[in-house]
């Protein structure tokens, strides 16, 4: 697993403390289907879980594998499972139910989870077929099992999967399904792309060979708004995914960039430049037309981003000087300032529950942090791993995602929201920025 921080208490006290939890906790799988509910959270504790090799015929073999491949991949980023290496593993049998294999077999390793997964054919339609079985090794029981059919792709059975395993060890659904919009420099020009989170999945939403930055979706998830040069300008336009149509949303004479949906979706906030100076605009969603300048004068002000409840926006402004970040009650006010540490502090985002902040400060490098809405608690979650940039919260708010170049080059990485354990989404890809995740 990737560690890029120090951990914050030893993993032999919290693989005891998980494993007592999961032994109080295991009943039976009929009569608590949602799962046992572990009090453990993202990057807080790992669990010891073993997942064999999926038991399937040798036509089914290479499908089994790409499965099994998804879904340890999906369950390592997510920051709860210490997953243990399959050498290690005593047993060799493909049983799946109980008294089919000997728990003593996974103890010897010190596994305190394990999942046993199947995949066949269906005999009656053709496609794929998934089964999951997962135990508590502690106490010998079966926590959960369940199927998952009626599908020609294995990664889709290994994200649902994955996410049966989670659910029924820690009481979290996962993210595996998600997808993101990113930039990507694949063909030399900036185009934005959809890409499932495990960095599969790539659709480009454009084609037109300029530069196309800052995406984000719609609260529906239906259309993405960005900026693009097409016209030779920095214009906003508007993707409806479903048809493919694409609008401009805001093409003013000065730069139109930094879109952003509100919550009810009915508008957007944005950047603006008239005259040299850049100001928070609100502008519908559906029209185009302005509803409301957010910010007026004090140097450029940019990045603009809803709070859930849609009463204000945060935003990066140079109005103190520096490039700092700011919060504006839509209602009226001046505007508040939320970070004092640091000479520049840029592309700020809220919590999904409006309770913190992210935001990417620069001193050496660019890196991630969050702070409280006062600007209190701040948090780095990177340091001395080159530059990180454009953060982006998980609906649950327990993950970013972000851009880094620790590697040498541009990949999209997910974090916990504490920093402590990171994952590359693109690690065998790069010249990926700006990643959004739907809210």
């Amino acid at each position: 697993m990737n560690r890029s921080l120090p951990r914050l208490f030893a993993i032999g006290c919290a693989s005891l403390a998980v494993a007592t939890a999961i032994a109080a906790n295991a009943q039976d799988p009929a009569s608590t289907p949602t799962g046992i509910g572990v009090n453990v959270h993202a990057g807080a504790a790992d669990i010891p879980l073993a997942i064999p090799t999926p038991k399937s015929s040798a036509a089914n073999a290479q499908d089994a594998d790409k499965m099994w491949k998804t879904v340890r991949r999906d369950l390592d980023m997510t920051g709860y499972f210490d997953l243990i290496d399959p050498n290690a593993f005593i047993d060799k049998s493909d049983g799946l139910e109980p008294g089919s294999f000997d728990f003593g077999d996974w103890r010897t390793i010190k596994a305190t989870g394990l999942a046993k997964t199947e995949l066949a054919d269906d005999p009656k339609n053709g496609p794929l077929v998934a089964k999951v079985y997962v135990y508590d090794v502690v106490a010998g029981a079966l926590i959960e099992k369940k199927g998952y059919g009626k599908s020609s792709d294995p990664r889709v059975l290994g994200h649902k999967v994955a996410d049966e395993i989670l659910y029924a060890l820690t009481g979290q659904h996962g993210f595996f399904g998600t997808r993101l919009t990113v930039v990507g420099a694949r063909n030399g020009h900036k185009e934005i792309y959809l890409m499932d989170l495990d960095g599969e999945g790539l659709v480009a939403l454009t084609n037109n060979q300029t530069i196309n930055l800052s995406p984000a979706w719609s609260p529906d998830q239906s259309k993405i708004v960005f900026t693009s040069y097409k016209r030779d300008n920095a214009d906003l336009y508007l993707k409806t995914l479903a048809t493919g149509d694409l609008i401009p949303i805001a093409s003013g004479p000065g730069v139109d960039s930094g879109g952003a949906f509100s919550p009810d979706g009915t508008k957007i906030a944005l950047s603006r430049t008239d005259n040299g100076d850049s100001d928070i605009w609100i502008i519908d969603a559906a029209t185009g037309k302005d509803v409301q300048r957010v910010t007026s004068g004090g140097g450029i002000d940019c990045a603009p981003d809803w709070s859930p409840d849609g009463k204000s926006i945060v935003f990066s402004s140079e109005r103190s000087g520096g490039q700092q970040v700011y919060i504006q009650d839509l209602g009226g006010g001046e505007p508040r300032r939320v970070t004092f540490q640091g000479s520049m502090n840029s592309d700020p985002v809220f919590s999904p529950d409006g309770t913190k902040i992210a935001f990417v400060g620069r001193d050496a490098h660019f890196d991630v942090f969050t702070c409280n809405l006062d600007g209190t608690n701040v948090l780095r979650l990177t340091q001395d791993m080159g530059d990180n940039e454009d953060p982006s919260w998980s609906k649950d708010g327990n993950y970013l995602v972000f851009s880094s170049t620790r590697t040498g080059k541009s990949e999209i990485w997910i974090s916990t929201a504490d920093g402590r354990h990171q994952v590359s989404v693109t690690p065998t890809s790069s010249g990926w920025t700006q990643p959004s995740w739907p809210k």
